[in-house]
């Protein structure tokens, strides 16, 4: 029995050598907690908006491939990333890719044609 006591003292005596005497654990706000998922979240946000398949064509067209991409996210800092997923939620739903207007001109112009044609 008095092996196993030596053992155990040994043991921690290594245990309190390897850690250091200044880790604190302590309480941390609710503030902080909340910042910190939301900037998970935000990082996520434009992560998932760079591999996006429009994203991935447009960035491909200027010759940035999407893991380049994805590397230089995870390379920002915080607050770029906050303000680019601000950017994410301000931006509209849809995108206009300019079929709106050539339906517009060609209804426009079938018009002109019937109109005047008489």
């Amino acid at each position: 029995m008095k092996q196993f006591y030596k053992l155990v003292s040994q043991v921690l005596i290594v245990c309190m050598v390897w850690t250091p005497f200044s880790i604190q654990a302590g309480m941390i706000g609710t503030d902080q907690a909340v910042a910190s998922v939301q900037d998970q979240s935000n990082r996520d946000k434009v992560l998932n908006f760079v591999s996006r398949g429009d994203v991935v064509k447009q960035l491909e067209t200027l010759g940035l491939s999407a893991a380049t991409a994805a590397d230089r996210v995870g390379a920002m800092t915080q607050d770029e990333v906050n303000r680019i997923a601000g950017k994410i939620d301000s931006m509209p739903a849809g995108a206009d890719s300019g079929s709106t207007i050539a339906v517009v001109l060609l209804v426009g112009l079938i018009v002109w044609l019937v109109w005047f044609k008489r």
